[in-house]
C-alpha cells in the first residue's frame, strides 16, 4: 500500500455536499475531502493513499454537482421558501 497524498482541487464550480458524497468513489475508501483555501483560493484538500483525481473525474463532479445545485434549486421554488423572510420578534415594554 502506498503512502497517503494529500493535494488541492479549486472548488470552482463543485458543490461540497456532492464531492464529499463521490469522492469514495473515485479514489478509494479511505479518501476525504475538507474545505481548504490555498493561495487565497477557496477549494478543497483531498487526502486519499488511491489515486489522485483525474480531469475528467473533477469534470464530472462539477457536471453533478451543476445537477444537484439545479434540483436543490427546484425543490426551494416548489416549497416557496423566501430566505430572507422577516420574522416578527415581540419586544418587551422598557420600564422607565
Amino acid at each position: 500500500m502506498s503512502g497517503v497524498n494529500s493535494y488541492f482541487v479549486p472548488g470552482y464550480g463543485l458543490s461540497r455536499a456532492v464531492i464529499q458524497n463521490e469522492i469514495r468513489y473515485h479514489c478509494g475508501p479511505d479518501a476525504i475531502v475538507r474545505p481548504y483555501t490555498h493561495q487565497g483560493r477557496d477549494g478543497f484538500l483531498v487526502t486519499t493513499s488511491g489515486p489522485p483525481l483525474t480531469k475528467s473525474q473533477i469534470d464530472d463532479l462539477r457536471i453533478s454537482s451543476r445537477e444537484y445545485e439545479e434540483k436543490q434549486s427546484r425543490r426551494a421554488d416548489e416549497a416557496e421558501v423566501f430566505v430572507n423572510q422577516p420574522i416578527a420578534v415581540s419586544q418587551r415594554s422598557r420600564r422607565s
